[in-house]
């Protein structure tokens, strides 16, 4: 060890102890240059990475985003397709009830012409009851 000191002292000799010293300078700032330039790559890589991370997080959130998207549009066209059905049922049934409404006014007014008639022939029978009646006592007389 104490050969190579001698060796890079007798490099420097020529130059003067500034250029030994310069060289020292050199080789710690290259040193611990080397160190902050790692230290610099590892820290870029961490937030390289939190990034990455962080992009990957908000895809998810897009993904889930996209995803309730598409089952709110399902679960609504399956509700608008309900209501459409609805409605035809409610359609049906006032269509149904208007026909039953007619139905029963026709029915009253042949109910209301049938008792008129009825009553008609009621007056009629009561009349040749009447005469009927006047005969047998004319007869038996």
């Amino acid at each position: 060890m104490r050969k190579r000191m001698t060796d890079v002292l007798e490099i420097f000799a020529p130059y003067g102890p500034g250029s030994l010293f310069g060289a020292l300078l050199v080789l710690v700032v290259l040193y611990f240059g080397r160190q902050f330039l790692e230290e610099f790559k590892a820290q870029n890589e961490r937030k390289a990475n939190i990034d990455l991370k962080r992009e990957e997080r908000k895809q998810g959130e897009v993904n889930e985003r996209a995803q309730r998207d598409r089952e709110r549009s399902q679960m609504e066209g399956r509700i608008a397709a309900q209501m459409e059905r609805s409605n035809a049922l409610m359609e049906a049934m006032k269509s149904l009830m208007e026909s039953v409404v007619t139905s029963n006014e026709v029915l009253h007014a042949d109910l209301a012409n049938s008792q008129a008639r009825s009553q008609g022939m009621a007056a009629k029978v009561d009349h040749i009851a009447d005469r009927v009646d006047l005969l047998y006592k004319e007869s038996a007389r």
